[in-house]
């Protein structure tokens, strides 16, 4: 009797909506339009027309940057190790009743 007191019942599938160009060509006007039925659910997804590009879309034959190095070795551990042990020594001296201005 215990395991029919707990039995999962998956969620309802997320609506799908997908909207026409005219639909779509205020995208924010059609998010408030579909809002009742997609807050309902949590979640839903919008697939845009199938010509749709969105303003801020990447010409990606044309996007150059400059990669940096970064060394394993100086990125999270090392700087976090060497902020605690400053951490430590401003508390030992100001339990000592001195202040360490760390620079």
């Amino acid at each position: 009797m215990a395991s029919q007191e707990f039995q999962f019942v998956p969620p309802p599938e997320a609506p799908v909506f997908r909207p026409t160009w005219e639909e779509f060509q205020d995208a924010l006007q059609y998010i408030n339009k579909i809002r009742p039925v997609a807050e309902q659910y949590g979640i839903c997804k919008i697939i845009p027309p199938p010509d749709w590009q969105p303003p801020f879309a990447v010409d990606v034959d044309n996007f150059k940057f400059t990669p940096r190095i970064q060394r394993l070795n100086e990125l999270e551990a090392h700087t976090r190790i060497k902020l605690n042990f400053l951490d430590q020594i401003a508390k030992f001296w100001e339990l000592q009743g001195s202040s360490l201005k760390i620079p």
